[in-house]
C-alpha cells in the first residue's frame, strides 16, 4: 500500500483533466463551496506527477471560487499515464453509489433539530430536506392529488387544447410535402392533378388532397 504525504499546493498550478467523465455543474460547485467554507477542506486533492488532477475535480472548482491560494494535495507521482487514468476512473465509478433513503431521512431529522443547522449547507434543497425530515402523516394534503382520475381528465383536456392551438397555426406547404423545389413540368402536373382531385372529391385545396389520398391509401391497404 502506497502512502503519500499531503502537501499544500497552489490551485492555480492544478491542471484539470480534459477528458474527466464526471461533469460538475454550477448549482454543485456553489454547494460545493459553501460546505467547504462552513467546515473547511476534508479530502485532499488528488494528482499525477504533472499535477493533473485524479480526483477532486469538484474540489479544485470550488477553491477557484471561493478564492483559496492553496488547497491540500497528494501527488502520485508513482503512477504511470495510464494508472492515472485507471484510478480516475476508478475513482469516479466507485463515488457514484445509490443511498439507505431510510438512514439518511432519520440522519437529517436528528440534524434538523440542531441549532443553527443548516442542512441546505450540505447539499441539499430545501425542498428534500422538508420531504426528509417531515413525518408524512403531518403533511399538508395539499402536496397530494386525492381525484387522480380527475387529475388525468384534467391534464388530458388541457393538452388537447394546447395541440389544437397548435394545430389551427399555418404552416408552409413545403414542410408537410417534404420537398421545398419542383421543376415547371411538374407544377403543371401538380396543378392538373390537383384540378382532378378537387372534381372527384368536391373539395377544395388541402382537404381534398388529404381527402383523396387517404381514400385512395384506405383501398390500397
Amino acid at each position: 500500500m502506497t502512502n503519500k504525504a499531503v502537501t499544500l499546493i497552489a490551485v492555480a498550478d492544478l491542471v484539470p483533466y480534459a477528458n474527466n467523465a464526471k461533469k460538475h455543474s454550477d448549482e454543485q460547485i456553489e454547494k460545493l463551496s459553501a460546505l467547504i467554507s462552513k467546515y473547511g477542506w476534508t479530502s485532499p486533492i488528488v494528482v499525477d506527477k504533472d499535477l493533473v488532477v485524479i480526483a477532486g475535480h469538484g474540489r479544485r472548482l470550488a477553491a477557484l471560487n471561493i478564492g483559496l491560494e492553496k488547497v491540500p494535495v497528494i501527488v502520485r507521482d508513482d503512477l504511470t499515464k495510464e494508472e492515472a487514468n485507471a484510478l480516475r476512473l476508478a475513482d469516479n465509478r466507485i463515488a457514484s453509489s445509490d443511498y439507505d433513503l431510510e438512514l439518511e431521512q432519520a440522519e437529517l431529522a436528528l440534524l434538523a433539530d440542531v441549532e443553527g443547522m443548516d442542512l441546505t449547507m450540505l447539499g441539499y434543497s430545501e425542498h428534500e430536506v422538508n420531504f426528509a425530515t417531515q413525518d408524512l402523516l403531518d403533511m399538508e394534503d395539499t402536496i397530494f392529488v386525492e381525484d387522480i382520475a380527475g387529475a388525468v381528465e384534467q391534464q388530458k383536456s388541457e393538452n388537447d387544447a394546447k395541440t389544437k392551438e397548435i394545430d389551427d397555426v399555418a404552416a408552409p406547404v413545403a414542410d408537410a410535402l417534404g420537398f421545398k423545389r419542383v421543376t415547371i413540368a411538374e407544377s403543371r402536373t401538380i396543378r392538373d392533378l390537383m384540378g382532378r382531385i378537387e372534381k372527384n372529391t368536391g373539395l377544395k385545396g388541402v382537404e381534398a388532397l388529404i381527402g383523396f389520398v387517404s381514400e385512395a391509401l384506405d383501398i390500397a391497404a
